[in-house]
């Protein structure tokens, strides 16, 4: 139950033509990890002028994708007997769609920006209309027109500065907000005229433009004063707004009939093809599938086949020489939320014990253990069982706030009062040395579970001569100082695992001239070990310090509540229980993965083997959509 599952390499010949459809099967069987065979006698998959074809579509989906509609379903994978026909079919369609879509794409990108302009006229207009006496009227301007002068009106962070401009140029300046003197003005809020002889406006861009001013376009038939104006911009922007939406319908017609969703569907399911394709290797008729699965023969291989009513004949063999077989860590529902844990270190490797199931009791007893509190323990239960399917990781706060629950009860806390109910075991506050003591036999234990773990691994691996000739030396001699206190003749049996790993180091040396030294280094091992273990034994202290800890702030909370008053108690709890469960909370978890880290993990597992990785279904959209 603690190995983890072993994948076997399986060859599976198909129908070439239905090359699509059985990938997309053993992807939704979730039983498959693609590998190209290194010998393979047949050459490999390759889609005639597949790649240009999708680097075309990549450069096109940059420049058009925000036009594109969502991709459909597509055809089916059992339609697409000829990948690379579909998708030359489906980039001719896009192709035909570009050329009629960019002019209107472009008109649509001078219509978005006339409707900005009328936009910052529409401003202009309502801003002049509270300030009359500080802009011209319409007319005027539009006089300037006609009297061979030129006009620019502009808008923009900041005023046009007068100094910056020629002699014969006049300048008048608007605020476009009501208060001119308001530090929150964004980009656009002045708006400044200027007229004057062409040749001497034209000089004066650049300067608009170091301003970051935008050139608003003057409406032909302003006249009157900036009330008819406003009237008139209005319906200007209707118009505009009108010819966008006509411009939208025709593009959608365009889609509609160049079956663009279709199209874009079909590249997405090619491209997914391609990319996956090229561990195949393939002849005219038959495509040849390699790779790992976790199916545990044959026909539980090809079932999600047959149920797509498709053929393939499949068969488990000898890996590659040179191919490292993943695995897959197999535990039941209640243990998989404890697996990230388990891999922080990497992927257990076939001959190391996956201690997923282990941990889903140890971490929740060591995270209790420092936050023991029923009130709190039964929030951190309602939390994870509220966020547990959106972020199954959180599914750990349910057993952990089981245990906190657990250990409340046991120190009589809830919401940090200990005069609720009474303790079944003892407040922490009044038996500290009781608590230290309890969380270094609870850490001897985990370690203990380490080092058998250990032992198991090298049974595994077929190594328990070497395991009983060193590290079974180190369990003697741990087990014998954990008895110590109660039995002082046990410490004898530290002396004598010192002497069993450096006799069993010695055994090992090649020649009568290396023993020597092979005993020695076995004795310093031995030293080195021991006190590795040691000081990981008395670093669990820290789970009892931090559970005295918590008491600690609980105390202080309560203190500072009963002084509030009867008004000022509730909402004094209520605060420094969520300071509790967050700042604590936090700073407890990361504890617990500090332990299991470095001092439970480092006992058995080096995380030396690779996870599975199953071939996922096509995407939608695909990768090469935005």
């Amino acid at each position: 139950m603690l190995r983890p599952q072993p994948c076997r390499w399986f060859e599976l010949v198909a129908p070439r033509d239905t090359l699509a459809p059985v990938l997309e099967a053993l992807a939704h069987g979730g039983q498959v990890e693609l590998q190209a065979r290194v010998e393979a006698v047949a050459p490999p998959l390759v889609l005639a002028d597949a790649a240009p074809l999708l680097e075309r579509y990549a450069a096109l989906a940059r420049t058009h994708a925000a036009h594109w509609p969502p991709p459909t379903a597509g055809l089916p994978s059992a339609a697409l007997t000829d990948p690379a026909a579909a998708l030359h079919d489906a980039m001719a369609r896009l192709d035909a769609w570009r050329d009629e879509a960019d002019p209107l794409l472009a008109e649509d990108e001078r219509g978005a920006a006339r409707r900005r302009g009328l936009q910052d006229l529409a401003r202009v207009a309502a801003a002049a209309q509270r300030q009359p006496n500080a802009w011209p009227s319409p007319a005027l301007i539009s006089a300037a027109g006609t009297c061979h002068l030129g006009r620019r009106l502009a808008v923009g962070p900041v005023a046009t500065p007068a100094a910056d401009l020629p002699a014969d140029v006049l300048r008048a300046v608007l605020p476009l907000q009501e208060d001119a003197a308001d530090p929150s003005h964004a980009a656009g809020a002045w708006a400044t005229l200027l007229i004057g002889p062409a040749a001497a406006l034209a000089a004066v861009d650049a300067r608009l433009a170091a301003v970051q001013a935008r050139t608003l376009p003057w409406l032909p038939g302003l006249d009157g004063d900036w009330a008819a104006a406003a009237t008139t911009i209005a319906a200007a922007e209707a118009g505009a707004a009108l010819a966008a939406e006509t411009r939208s319908r025709a593009l959608q017609a365009l889609a509609t009939r160049h079956r663009l969703a279709d199209a874009l569907a079909t590249v997405n399911r090619v491209a997914w093809l391609v990319q996956h394709g090229r561990a195949l290797a393939a002849s005219t008729r038959l495509v040849w599938i390699t790779g790992w699965t976790t199916a545990p023969d044959a026909d539980a291989l090809c079932a999600p086949l047959r149920q797509a009513g498709l053929h393939g004949l499949a068969q488990f063999t000898p890996p590659p020489d040179d191919a490292e077989p993943p695995s897959r860590l197999a535990n039941p529902p209640w243990a998989r939320a404890f697996e990230a844990l388990a891999q922080l270190l990497g992927q257990p490797g076939r001959d190391e014990a996956d201690p997923s199931r282990l941990l889903a009791v140890i971490a929740p007893l060591l995270f209790g253990f420092m936050f023991g509190d029923v009130g709190q323990g039964a929030v951190l239960l309602l939390a994870g069982l509220a966020l547990r399917r959106r972020w199954p990781a959180l599914a750990m706060l349910i057993p952990g706030g089981m245990a906190a629950m657990g250990f409340g009860v046991a120190f009589g806390s809830v919401f940090g009062r200990e005069d609720l109910i009474s303790a079944a075991w003892g407040h922490p506050l009044a038996h500290p040395v009781d608590l230290l003591i309890a969380a270094v036999a609870l850490g001897a234990a985990i370690l203990l579970a380490g080092l058998a773990l250990n032992a198991l691994s090298a049974a595994w691996r077929r190594d328990l001569r070497c395991w009983w000739a060193r590290d079974a030396a180190l369990v003697l001699a741990y087990a014998g100082a954990l008895a110590a206190p109660w039995w002082p003749a046990a410490l004898a049996a530290v002396a004598v695992g010192a002497l069993w790993m450096a006799l069993g180091t010695a055994a090992a040396a090649d020649s009568r001239g290396h023993r020597t030294g092979g005993f020695l280094r076995g004795l310093a091992a031995f030293v080195e070990q021991a006190l590795q273990l040691a000081v990981n034994t008395v670093s669990f202290a820290r789970v009892g310090a931090f559970a005295l800890a918590h008491a600690g702030l609980s105390a202080a909370i309560t203190g500072i509540a009963d002084a509030a008053g009867p008004i000022g108690q509730w909402p004094v709890m209520v605060l420094g229980n969520l300071l509790v469960l967050v700042l604590e909370g936090l700073v407890v978890g990361i504890q617990t993965t500090r332990l299991l880290l470095f001092e439970f993990f480092l006992r058995f597992l080096s995380g030396r083997g690779r996870a599975f990785r199953p071939l996922a279904p096509p995407p939608t959209p695909h990768p090469l959509s935005p």
